[in-house]
């Protein structure tokens, strides 16, 4: 899909940002106790621009090491290189620059800020073009189905039935936590689920095999539209295997899957939800593709987990997919989604609208960017 006339970059400029503050959402691979991000504005030759973001949640100075990464390595080849796609300036960077992420052992940090790059990019491309994203797409009403995610178990009680009044229907629970049991987690969340609600369980990848296959069989009962990262995203295709055939609920990851051919592998072994994050890996063209290339029978719902640009993007996905997507959006306070960029996201009846002005995402408010500014660097 490619746009009109050819774009000519001139430069990308890395915003670290972090809110302090909130409310951390509690996961078995450690706590967030600061919300850091990292921003890139890319600029062309006439002076339009387009934002994106780079996944940063951890560790927790992330957002400065990938933002040191885009200025002393990446910056250079971006000047001057003329695209129509943006999927052509991935081509190029990954042509030219994977060898040196290999040597260093920054593979997938190099992934993470590609994808960052193609979010900015069609942001820059769309706003260049003078066309919203709906817009460009042809879609049949503007805005995306969205799901509540990481709901700390100390807050079921209030944050199921709050968001309910939202419209929202799928709730996202955190497991794998020794202190608050699994099943005891799930019974409580089941109970406070409406009538045609549904619960979803995500481990973030700290099972084994046995330890997936023992628990997933003790919730069972509740119905779990689908069990996140139930296992590591490298783990063994045959214990992934093992896993789906030993349970109903449905698996689903993505989030620490690269590639779209590692995504149908895990799709041939049982995974039937797939979750691209479009922070991590490929960007709003890597989503795209993704959903051209599932089989009917696979759902795609976009992982998300950090501040406004990403989630307007991540929300464009499930939009552009249809009504069989939905995308997460954190339950838990969060400055940078709520304050970064104004009132962007904003669920009513369970949908949020996306940007009715040209471009990907509304860009964030210069006051904004200077109040969350990283200090120290």
């Amino acid at each position: 899909m490619q746009f009109n006339r050819a774009i000519k970059l001139n430069k990308i400029e890395v915003f670290p940002i972090r809110a302090h503050g909130g409310v951390s959402p509690k996961m078995a691979l450690g706590s967030m106790p600061t919300r850091p991000a990292l921003l890139v504005r890319i600029e062309d030759s006439a002076g339009c621009y387009g934002w994106g973001e780079v996944w940063a949640n951890f560790p927790a100075r992330a957002n400065i090491h990938k933002a040191h990464i885009i200025q002393d390595v990446v910056a250079d080849h971006l000047k001057d290189f003329t695209f129509n796609d943006p999927r052509e300036v991935q081509d190029a960077l990954r042509h030219k620059l994977s060898v040196f992420f290999l040597h260093v052992g920054q593979v997938q940090v190099f992934e993470h800020i590609l994808a960052g790059i193609d979010t900015a990019l069609w942001d820059l491309a769309l706003r260049s073009a003078g066309v919203s994203f709906a817009d460009f797409m042809g879609l049949p009403h503007a805005s995306a189905q969205s799901y509540a995610t990481s709901i700390n178990a100390c807050d079921l009680e209030r944050l199921i039935p709050e968001h309910a009044e939202l419209g929202q229907t799928y709730f996202k629970l955190k497991i794998g936590f020794e202190e608050h049991g699994n099943s005891e987690i799930v019974a409580r969340a089941a109970q406070l689920a409406a009538d045609g609600a549904r619960i979803m369980v995500d481990s973030n990848q700290s099972w084994t095999l046995d330890q997936a296959i023992e628990t997933l069989q003790q919730i069972e009962d509740y119905a779990p539209y689908f069990a996140e990262e139930s296992l590591r995203a490298d783990a063994p295709k045959a214990e992934w295997e093992a896993l789906a055939k030993t349970t109903v609920i449905p698996l689903a990851g993505g989030e620490n899957i690269y590639g779209i051919d590692e995504f149908m592998a895990m799709t041939n072994v049982g995974m039937r939800v797939l979750q691209p994050d479009v922070a991590k890996w490929g960007g709003v063209s890597g989503a795209l593709d993704l959903a051209k290339a599932v089989p009917d029978d696979v759902l795609i719902w976009p992982h998300f987990m950090g501040a406004a640009i990403g989630q307007m993007a991540s929300l464009a996905i499930s939009a552009a997919v249809g009504d069989a997507s939905f995308c997460e959006i954190d339950v838990n306070d969060n400055a940078l989604r709520t304050d970064l960029c104004g009132d962007v996201v904003v669920i009513k009846n369970g949908r949020v609208r996306l940007p009715s002005e040209a471009g990907l995402v509304v860009p964030p408010k210069p006051a904004a960017l200077k109040e969350f500014a990283e200090q120290g660097i």
